[in-house]
């Protein structure tokens, strides 16, 4: 009988601080794939999250223990700046910057800018926000946070945003 070999992909660690519903953040790691099935660019969080099933694994830095979420309980994943590659090119250039404080679910809230681009016409920033992903890119300084959509109960743009 011959045992038949499960084809591996290589996966790198990424450090990042994860917010669940109901729980405080926590730093944990993350793994990408070092490439995806259409291209071979490192897997972006973002993948993880619209794109591959509900139950991600990560790893807890500081005990080493392994756990599997539920990426429909996230309320936000945080990068350092470093990561920000990770999540798109820092050279992309973004025709909208709007800053805004996002109040979420459970009393918390992120401050930070929402920059975007409007392909097809709809340039106000609800239009960006009620696309079909389940997550938008919150900038805040050095760090990014890919905010669960389902968890924001309110976004408050700042008077005097930069366009």
């Amino acid at each position: 009988m011959r045992s038949s070999k499960q084809l591996r992909i290589r996966k790198e660690p990424l450090a990042v601080e994860l917010m669940l519903a109901g729980g405080p953040p926590r730093r944990v790691e993350i793994f990408l794939a070092e490439h995806s099935s259409h291209d071979f660019n490192r897997q972006r969080v973002l993948d993880l999250l619209e794109e591959v099933g509900p139950f991600l694994p990560v790893r807890d830095p500081e005990t080493g223990e392994s756990e599997s979420f539920n990426s429909l309980a996230v309320v936000w994943i945080g990068m350092s700046g470093a990561s920000i590659d990770a999540e798109g090119p820092s050279d992309e250039l973004f025709e909208h910057r709007r800053s805004v404080r996002v109040s979420l679910v459970g009393g918390a809230s992120l401050e930070g800018e929402v920059l975007y681009s409007a392909p097809d016409g709809g340039s106000r920033l609800v239009d960006h926000l009620n696309r079909k992903e389940r997550f938008f890119r919150l900038w805040n300084g050095e760090r990014v946070f890919l905010v669960n959509k389902g968890s924001v109960l309110r976004v408050v743009e700042s008077c005097g945003g930069a366009e």
